[in-house]
């Protein structure tokens, strides 16, 4: 790469994606979070959404997502004035920007740049400020060369594999921890009044609505939020659609014995790292069952072992549950730079 990265913003509604998207996704081996039907389903929402091509040249080195914050005249409308939050349109363990692997300091400096010169064309003074989110502590420095301010975000955690078999994953568990797995594996194995499905180790693909998978992710949004102050994020109908036909994922599913859904769990796949994107259930008042969370954790644990994978990201949330299956939890920050004209 070279000291003159420049950035193109396209249209997130058009369903054709542009020019070198789809190419640079595959060339890179990139996770389906960047899919470019997904970044459609997230233009279908509230907030405008900015999706951009980073290049070197002719060619796409780079991409970048995010969302203009402020006040609108109308739905869908662009901010009278507002921050644009650089981020990952899917998931909270992703930033914003991602690069052709192999680029140097430089280059990810030039790219944040180049973002900020691109916002500027584009919307001039109605961006005040650019949030650059989900930076992880390395990545710092392509970020704090201009006057800023910097808060620690939420936390996720990655699954490190470093275990020749699942017994040996268990064995690496402290003994209640490994106790109580060995249990809930029991329990579910043991429940004539309950079906697992899932497409990980090979089997065909859970049937499942949008409206099943919106309907047990609310339930878990519901009970988890605890800031009155902030807007619950649900999974939007033509989100959970795309995310559903995205054939870069894979499913678990867990049905009781009417055949109702009442737990799903979305990963991300990679042949690498891959991602634990959604979990939705119900609770055991809703008709849910206990523990399956952990079991379905786990099994995304014995699926990278046994794969040869390198472990698998986590995500926000669950910190101290996650902690206890041998997951490590990884800080980042979000760094505000005002834009001066």
């Amino acid at each position: 790469m070279t000291a003159s990265l420049t950035v193109s913003l396209h249209d997130p509604h058009q369903p054709v994606p542009p020019s070198g998207w789809t190419e640079f996704i595959d060339a890179q081996r990139l996770i389906a979070a960047w899919s470019w039907s997904l970044v459609v389903a997230a233009a279908a929402g509230r907030v405008p959404v900015v999706a951009g091509t980073i290049h070197d040249g002719t060619g796409v080195v780079g991409l970048v997502t995010g969302r203009f914050i402020g006040p609108r005249v109308r739905r869908g409308a662009r901010p009278v004035a507002g921050i644009v939050d650089i981020d990952s349109l899917t998931t909270s363990a992703l930033p914003g920007i991602v690069l052709a692997a192999g680029a140097d300091r430089a280059a990810q400096i030039e790219a944040v740049a180049a973002v900020r010169l691109a916002l500027r064309r584009e919307h001039g003074r109605r961006v005040r400020a650019i949030a650059f989110r989900q930076i992880l502590e390395p990545a710092l420095p392509t970020v704090l060369r201009w006057p800023a301010v910097v808060r620690e975000g939420g936390s996720v955690t990655w699954f490190p594999n470093t275990f020749d078999s699942f017994d040996a994953y268990l064995a690496s568990l402290k003994k209640k921890r490994r106790g109580d797995l060995r249990r809930i594996y029991s329990e579910v194995g043991n429940d004539t009044g309950l079906t697992v499905t899932s497409s990980l180790d090979g089997g065909p693909r859970p049937e499942i609505t949008p409206a099943d998978l919106c309907a047990l992710t609310d339930s878990v949004v519901n009970r988890h939020h605890r800031t009155w102050w902030l807007r619950r994020r649900y999974l939007s109908p033509v989100m959970a659609t795309a995310l559903l036909a995205e054939p870069g994922t894979h499913l678990r599913a867990y049905r009781d014995g009417s055949g109702r859904l009442i737990a799903v769990h979305l990963v991300f796949d990679h042949h690498e790292l891959p991602m634990s994107a959604i979990w939705g259930a119900y609770t055991v008042d809703e008709g849910g069952r206990r523990d399956l969370w952990y079991h379905s954790h786990a099994e995304l644990t014995r699926w990278c072992v046994e794969t040869g994978r390198q472990g698998f990201l986590g995500g926000q949330g669950s910190l101290v549950e996650k902690a206890r299956l041998g997951q490590q939890v990884v800080r980042q920050w979000a760094v505000l730079i005002p834009q001066f004209r």
